[in-house]
């Protein structure tokens, strides 16, 4: 008889299991977004924080990522700081494929954000 044993009680993270069975990514992609998404949720998300804790080049990190964008498991929004001041990158990753219109809604809970925080 076999038996999966979890610890619910501590150091326990719920997600959906729909990116661990999705054809679409390798089996090291799938590890590199549980580890994501094993953080808080405000947590914001460095490649190179990504390779250090995994032991694996940043190079790595950028390819999975790649595999995580194309399946729709990581949108990424490019925020200009206006001429000259360059451009803020914004990763938002899901345990399920992120659709178009809540993107759309993230990045404009994203904006409103950033305005408030100017303002102060």
């Amino acid at each position: 008889m076999q038996y999966i044993l979890r610890n619910t009680h501590e150091n326990y993270t719920a997600i959906n299991n729909t990116f661990t069975q999705d054809k679409q990514l390798k089996p090291a992609t799938i590890g590199i977004l549980a580890v994501i998404l094993t953080n808080k949720s405000d947590w914001v998300v460095y490649p190179d924080e990504i390779a250090r804790r995994l032991g694996i080049s940043r190079r790595t990190v950028d390819e999975h990522f790649k595999l995580l964008e194309k399946a729709g498991y990581l949108r990424v929004y490019r925020l200009g700081l206006g001429r000259g001041k360059g451009v803020t990158v914004h990763r938002f990753f899901s345990d399920m494929p992120i659709s178009d219109s809540y993107f759309e809604y993230l990045k404009t809970n994203l904006e409103k954000e950033l305005s408030t925080e100017e303002e102060n």
